[in-house]
């Protein structure tokens, strides 16, 4: 990977975008010292899009995946014990109803 300080960017931007574009390595573009900006040649991008918008779609689906096996797991715990409801109502009513005792 190259790295090129701003000032060095300025006079050989052609060169740089060649090199880049002819190796498909992303170069590093330095300011002070510290890097602010990578230069990537479009292909190597159009990719990296690509790749992020596929692992986005597969996290997504592995959710509601997730999602759905809870749901599931809820409806068998209902049938099994009788209790069809979400039990947090409950448990507040308790915890606020035993607060205003004391």
């Amino acid at each position: 990977m190259n790295m090129i300080n701003v000032t060095e960017i300025r006079r050989n931007i052609r060169e740089v975008l060649s090199d880049v574009v002819k190796t498909k390595k992303p170069a590093v573009i330095l300011q002070r010292s510290k890097p602010v900006a990578y230069l990537v040649d479009a292909e190597s991008f159009e990719n990296m899009q690509r790749n992020k918008e596929t692992e986005s779609d597969a996290l997504t689906r592995s959710r509601n995946e997730s999602l759905d096996r809870i749901m599931q797991l809820r409806a068998k715990v209902a049938r099994k014990t009788g209790v069809h409801s979400d039990s947090t109502p409950l448990i507040r009513e308790l915890r606020e109803g035993l607060g205003r005792r004391e």
